[in-house]
């Protein structure tokens, strides 16, 4: 039926109704069983129209009525808490539908508000966050994006935690150590690299110094990462007790300075603080020892931690042992542990392997929920990976999404959230586009993020992160949406009480 016939069948309904209500008996009609019908008159439907356009008149009166019994203050503010209510409906369709969102546990829009509220208070005490990842954050990628962000925005300086043998080059450190004779051990990789007794410490691995060594640490980047390139306190942590000397200077003729041990036990704090940044240390430890990790940070603000490990599912972090970690995480205030893993199981999965898979991810979350109980936890799944099929034609790995949906589901029932970078960055095929687009993008095994293209996928967490801290101001109040001429205009602020609002 087209648009012509629906009029005229609407017409001729429309009139069929005018005739029965002039034509009906006004006392109506006797049926069977003594039943009587009856049907408006014409007069009767147009009082009734014309008493409910009275009504709504007189409803618009009475609001009207009330609006101008407000003040001009309580006007603008009738107006932005609609304002504010319209954003946060906003805010709430983007977390419902947007492929870049954030999954919280149990729909938990409130899940991260302990972590905001922790860095609100970084301007007066140090805070925090650990990135555990695979090689895609090799070199310090995507964390140092993320780190330098969040230390303009909340405060703090250093890169974190680095380990005394820096095997990889980063994008914010340049490291060093004599003699070369040295040995580190991991807990994951080759077989023939693990320690003895699992005592590798928050950075999954250790370096063993059999006499004496010099370390050189100068922070690189400046362009890019000022934050990072410079700290304040530095922190060596040691399995075995040792002498640790620290010098800050290029002056040959200044002597180094012991460093203090500031925890005992096992492991142990050297830890020195500055008063001022700087950009550059060297450390000369004397007799042997295991060294965990050392900690370039600031005294106050944001630390962020980049521990890339090549390789690595992220099951190994479970089995180091807890007297390694737990004198850090309980020394540390620890807000936010993101976990990334997943790309290096993708080309081994099937379907029969996800549910094995996804258990081990639920223990590796709850093992960090147990280090750290006033953390939240985040995991990111894998990025879009593709190969060549028989014939040749690249195509993303097809378990991808059925992994990301697992992956999930395993940080939902492990009570962490869950950010879906395969869908963020466009899902099946978008590792593909990306290269086409710009082969600066990623590299030419389809796999790994290239630096500029770990800058937009860490922009884009950033960004996203962001929103959800935005979010949290609009929720709880701290923040508001900005009224404009428009907005005052709409709630009927005369020019006269607008002047006596300005007085």
């Amino acid at each position: 039926m087209n648009a012509r016939h629906s009029l005229l069948f609407f017409c001729s309904v429309l009139a069929g109704l005018v005739l029965l209500c002039i034509c009906f008996p006004s006392d109506g009609l006797l049926l069977l069983g003594g039943y009587r019908l009856h049907f408006p008159s014409l007069t009767e439907v147009m009082e009734k129209t014309q008493s409910g356009a009275s009504y709504i008149e007189e409803d618009t009166d009475s609001i009207t009525q009330e609006l101008q019994d407000l003040t001009p203050e309580e006007l603008l503010q009738m107006r932005q808490d609609a304002l504010n209510a319209q954003k946060i409906e906003e805010f709430r369709a983007y977390c419902a539908k947007d492929a870049a969102r954030i999954y919280m546990p149990g729909d938990d829009e409130t899940y991260l508000d302990g972590l905001w509220e922790t860095l609100q208070l970084a301007a007066t005490r140090h805070v925090r966050i650990m990135h555990y990842g695979d090689s895609q954050i090799e070199c310090d990628r995507i964390t140092s994006l993320l780190r330098e962000k969040f230390q303009e925005e909340f405060g703090g300086v250093g890169v974190g935690l680095v380990p005394a043998l820096q095997t990889i080059p980063t994008f914010t450190l340049s490291s060093s150590i004599t003699p070369d004779d040295v040995t580190q051990y991991l807990s994951y990789g080759p077989a023939d690299m693990r320690s003895a007794d699992n005592f590798y410490g928050p950075m999954a691995k250790v370096t063993h110094i059999p006499e004496q060594a010099t370390i050189q640490l100068t922070g690189i980047g400046g362009r890019d990462y000022p934050k990072a390139c410079r700290f304040s306190r530095i922190t060596v942590i040691t399995k075995q007790p040792a002498t640790l000397l620290l010098k800050t200077s290029d002056d040959e003729e200044e002597e180094p300075q012991e460093m203090p041990l500031s925890s005992g036990g096992v492991p142990c704090f050297y830890t020195t603080s500055l008063n001022r940044a700087i950009g550059k240390a060297t450390i000369e430890v004397q007799g042997e020892t295991d060294i965990l990790g050392i900690q370039l940070d600031g005294q106050t603000g944001v630390s962020m931690d980049n521990i890339p490990m090549r390789g690595s599912s992220g099951s190994s972090l479970t089995t180091i042992s807890r007297a390694s970690l737990r004198p850090f995480f309980d020394r540390e205030n620890v807000a936010l542990v993101i976990l990334q893993f997943g790309g290096n199981s993708t080309p081994y999965l099937t379907r029969e392997k996800l549910h094995d898979f996804k258990e081990n991810i639920k223990r590796l979350i709850r093992t960090y929920h147990e280090l750290a109980p006033k953390a939240k936890v985040l995991f990111i799944g894998p990025a879009d990976m593709a190969h060549n099929r028989e014939d040749g034609e690249l195509e993303s790995y097809s378990i991808l999404p059925a992994l990301n949906d697992s992956l999930r589901a395993a940080a939902d029932e492990a009570e962490a959230a869950y950010w879906n970078m395969y869908a963020a960055m466009g899902g099946r095929g978008s590792i593909i586009r990306w290269v086409e687009a710009n082969p600066q993008l990623a590299g030419e095994d389809y796999i790994h993020f290239t630096p500029l293209g770990a800058k937009k996928i860490a922009q884009l967490l950033y960004d996203t992160l962001h929103l959800y801290y935005r979010f949290y101001l609009f929720r709880t109040g701290q923040e508001e949406v900005e009224l404009t001429a428009e907005d005052s205009a709409a709630v009927n602020i005369t020019p006269k009480k607008e002047e006596e609002l300005q007085e």
